[in-house]
């Protein structure tokens, strides 16, 4: 996640998930793996914003990215001020190991930060984790490693009994190589169930549940309702897989 990124066509299908979690009694904790903005193109994307159809899948989020959207400085604590996400735990702790030189350092670095992240989440039901590309077998001392969240830090948290979901990307994976990066959790717990949901506008952007088995008919019901929802246009049910 960029705090350039905050009111993106992206942002509104993540938010709009992660509120109807929360409407249903779920305490979310969100781990942004926060990085530097970089000047690119990403997070312009906001012309959804000027068409007022769309506040019908949730008017208060709607309004609330109208306004932030426009602000030029703006912020994840904008999102936190504003109490974006209800009854969340957030932990917005910068990732920046482009700034150390050391391959050994870089590793210290990633360590001491999901340490702090572990601790500051430790009472939330379900994770959220937010990279910017998803989840990866990258060295956590690679000067990209910030882009990615890693299976043995979603592992920490499954196994001390919280449920987790992840942010990834498709790509230009084929299907197959698709199929398998949605499944790389378990070879941390093969014991999980995995399911996928899928928010198709502009780019793919799919959020990968991570679940006990005991809460597998939880989160089924939840999902179903959710698509129960006018966000079942955006949504779509083709792309809910269950393992």
């Amino acid at each position: 996640m960029k705090n350039q990124y905050l009111g993106d066509i992206g942002d509104f299908g993540k938010y709009g998930l992660l509120r109807f979690l929360s409407s249903k009694g779920l305490v979310i904790g969100v781990n942004w793996y926060l990085t530097p903005n970089d000047g690119g193109p990403d997070g312009r994307y906001t012309d959804y914003l000027s068409k007022n159809e769309n506040r019908k899948y949730d008017e208060e989020l709607f309004d609330l990215l109208q306004t932030i959207a426009r602000n030029p400085d703006k912020n994840l604590g904008m999102a936190e001020v504003s109490k974006m996400i209800p009854n969340a735990v957030l932990f917005d702790r910068m990732l920046k190991p482009e700034s150390v030189q050391k391959i050994g350092d870089r590793r210290k670095l990633r360590r001491e930060w999901h340490a702090a992240a572990m601790n500051t989440l430790k009472n939330a039901m379900l994770i959220f984790a937010d990279p910017d590309n998803g989840l990866s077998e990258k060295s956590p001392g690679s000067v990209i490693s910030s882009k990615y969240a890693f299976p043995t830090e979603l592992a920490d948290y499954y196994r001390r009994e919280q449920d987790v979901v992840y942010y990834c990307h498709k790509g230009r994976r084929t299907m197959d190589a698709w199929n398998d990066a949605r499944m790389e959790m378990k070879k941390q717990i093969s014991d999980c169930s995995i399911f996928t949901l899928t928010f198709h506008r502009g780019t793919q952007r799919s959020y990968i549940f991570v679940i006990h088995p005991e809460k597998r008919e939880y989160y089924t019901r939840l999902i179903k309702e959710f698509l129960e929802t006018p966000w079942k246009e955006l949504f779509t049910e083709e792309y809910l897989k269950m393992y």
